[in-house]
């Protein structure tokens, strides 16, 4: 969730809580005494307004937080004393309801601590006239010719509001901008050290600007050297092809934008260290290490040149949990980090790929770097270590089970984890098992650092090696399978060359519910005949009636949907959904070996609810919202939305649904009447 202050949580409205409170607390812009400079509130912006109502959006967040919300009122600067809207989460999305039409009114967010309260730039709006009452839909401005697809292996979406625009960044300094995720821009975001503002990879990582960490108050010496750490694992190492999968957010008590950074080395040599810069676009130089791996057996006192006596204390050896030989199975890699805000405001970092699974640990808000003041307690014993003082808290895979590219996103009242699991590759290869079949799978919790379930309830956490993708998967199919290699769908993916010949191989995504109201899934994916060529694609995400996350079923070219509007607007109508279909049913287990790939059937929704063709059954729609219930033989629950089925603008209904007894997902989208 990455909106500014923090990733984007998911907008809720919010109801009227407090009218005319007695606070004593100064309404001045700095907010009567005390500091405020680690509180930081974004200036409103108002939209949806109506003759009586309107959706006012801002962001709030700090240290010590003790309330924050939305004042307004009808004359300029409201404050505290005035009306007001208080709200739990750092993202507000306040709906202002009850207003007077004709009437301009004047918001401002505030955020307050014991001591003081700070204020956001007042905002002005005028709500409609009665005779201009009525629903207003917005308008589809953008369709598939506007699409400009870009080349980013690993993307990490964040949005930058002093731009206006969306950002990726990827592996290897792959990154691009766009106003509308759909026209991407590539650019190169330059290394910046002591003497130069565009230095080379292989001095970029070398000298770290902080060199003191503080644990309990007292201050630490650290030099670390991330390019050193990772030339450990082979002498002819070469930093150009290792800088994997950076994930970029701004923090406001810094006021920087933060790049966490993988440095990736053999033999688990590796580390994610925390850059900064005053501009998204860079340049970004190297701060200190934030969590480092590789010290096993065999690696002698290379430990003392990492943060590990910080975290510890001063050791005369190698711990003998971290003094083995099989490291895999147990420990993490440190590559790719995941840094988000939670609904408190507390600053957290996943990390983690194969090897000994997924983990957490918490970041220091003040300094972006690890929390040294936060202490785990080793749970667990051998390779069964869930918790580890070093590590922290495993929140996924172990024993060496296929699993990466860790992403956390807030929605709708929940903590979604995505996980990619088996061989980035596109496939193919019949003697290479691990070649092919990266998948993304998905579990939710209700807290940050999990436990994180599946739709089946199964554990995101490994208990022993399993097989977990492809043909011979055999772990119980983990993780909700938001959707797989498919190809022959809509008037694009029609079988051909190229992009053209169907996706496969989709996978380190992110996702971001966005400032405007929607949620966008944002993923690399390969193609079916076009060997290991890669674009970005984008996937709207909605919610089904129990919560689960489905993805729009064609890529994102300009529809208007909003994720709130799921659950209150029937998008389209019951008489409009009778017609025949193409199906496609989003299985585990393909065989990526053969390059298989999931291929529609047909199948006619009637007016009389039931299912014919390839499949049969009934289906149901949620009168006044967009959820729709299909049963064929099993049942599958989602939601009914418009689709653009690009190159063309032809818009037609279309449905993704989930099965959360099995975690398998269905698409389907109709063709004729």
């Amino acid at each position: 969730m990455k909106y500014y202050l923090s990733k984007l949580f998911f907008l809720l409205t919010l109801g009227l809580l407090a009218v005319g409170c007695g606070d004593d607390d100064s309404p001045a812009d700095s907010g009567g005494s005390g500091s405020s400079t680690a509180l930081s509130v974004t200036k409103p912006t108002v939209s949806s307004v109506t003759a009586n109502s309107a959706v006012v959006t801002a962001t709030a967040n700090g240290s010590a937080i003790t309330a924050r919300g939305i004042c307004y009122g009808t004359t300029a600067n409201p404050d505290i004393n005035g009306t007001k809207i208080t709200a739990s989460s750092s993202t507000m999305n306040v709906t202002l309801s009850g207003l007077t039409a004709s009437t301009t009114y004047h918001v401002r967010a505030y955020v307050q601590t014991s001591a003081t309260v700070k204020y956001s730039e007042d905002v002005a709006f005028t709500t409609l006239a009665e005779e201009q009452q009525g629903e207003v839909e917005e308008q589809q401005t953008l369709w598939p010719k506007d699409l400009k697809h870009v080349s980013v292996h690993d993307p990490s979406v964040v949005w930058d509001p002093s731009s206006s625009n969306y950002y990726i960044f990827g592996s290897h300094r792959a990154s691009a901008r766009s106003t509308n995720l759909l026209s991407w821009v590539a650019f190169t975001a330059p290394w910046a050290t002591a003497t130069s503002s565009n230095a080379a990879n292989n001095v970029a990582f070398t000298t770290p600007q902080v060199t003191k960490l503080k644990k309990g108050g007292v201050e630490h010496d650290l030099a670390f050297n991330a390019f050193a750490w990772s030339k450990r694992g082979n002498s002819s190492y070469s930093v150009d092809g290792n800088m994997w999968a950076p994930d970029v957010i701004w923090n406001p008590v810094m006021n920087k934008w933060c790049m966490y950074l993988s440095i990736n080395g053999d033999w688990w040599y590796s580390s994610i260290i925390l850059l900064t810069a005053d501009k998204i676009a860079g340049p970004y130089r190297y701060q200190a290490p934030v969590v480092t791996s590789g010290f096993r057996k065999g690696s002698g006192n290379a430990y003392k040149d990492t943060d590990l006596e910080i975290v510890l204390g001063t050791q005369t050896s190698l711990p003998s949990r971290y003094n083995v030989e099989a490291w895999g199975n147990r420990y993490p890699n440190a590559i790719d980090p995941c840094v988000f805000y939670d609904e408190q405001g507390k600053l957290w970092m996943s990390y983690g790929s194969w090897s000994g699974g997924i983990w957490m640990i918490e970041l220091d808000e003040q300094t972006g770097l690890r929390d040294y003041d936060v202490e785990y307690t080793l749970k667990g014993s051998g390779d069964g270590i869930t918790v580890d003082p070093y590590f922290g808290k495993k929140i996924a895979g172990g024993y060496y089970v296929s699993g990466e590219a860790s992403y956390i996103e807030y929605i709708g009242g929940y903590y979604f984890l995505f996980v990619t699991y088996g061989g980035l590759a596109a496939g193919g290869v019949a003697s290479d098992y691990n070649n092919g079949g990266y998948q993304m799978r998905v579990f939710r919790s209700q807290n940050p650092d999990g436990p994180y379930v599946d739709s089946k309830n199964l554990n995101a956490v490994f208990t022993q090696y399993q097989l977990n993708f492809g043909p011979k998967e055999n772990d119980n199919n983990h993780g909700v399978n938001i959707f797989g290699a498919y190809s022959k769908w809509g008037n694009f993916l029609t079988g051909g060359n190229n992009e053209a010949s169907g996706e496969r191989s989709q996978g380190h995504n992110s996702i971001i519910a966005a400032q405007d109201g929607r949620t966008y899934l944002v993923y690399h994916t390969r193609f079916q005949n076009w060997g290991e060529g890669h674009q970005v694609r984008v996937h709207q995400v909605f919610q089904n009636e129990e919560g689960w996350l489905v993805a729009a079923p064609f890529e994102y070219t300009g529809e208007t949907i909003k994720s709130a509007d799921i659950a209150k607007k029937q998008k389209v109508a019951t008489a409009d959904i009778p017609g025949k279909y193409k199906l496609l049913t989003h299985d585990y287990k393909l065989d990526h070996t053969a390059k298989k790939y999931a291929e529609p059937v047909e199948i006619e929704l009637k007016a009389d609810g039931t299912i014919s063709g390839a499949k049969s059954g009934t289906w149901t729609i949620k009168e006044g919202t967009s959820y729709i219930t299909i049963n064929i033989g099993v049942e599958y629950k989602g939601v009914m939305v418009i689709q653009t089925l690009e190159p063309t603008n032809d818009q037609v209904p279309s449905f993704t649904c989930l099965r959360s007894a099995s975690g398998v997902t269905i698409w389907g989208y109709k063709y004729a009447n």
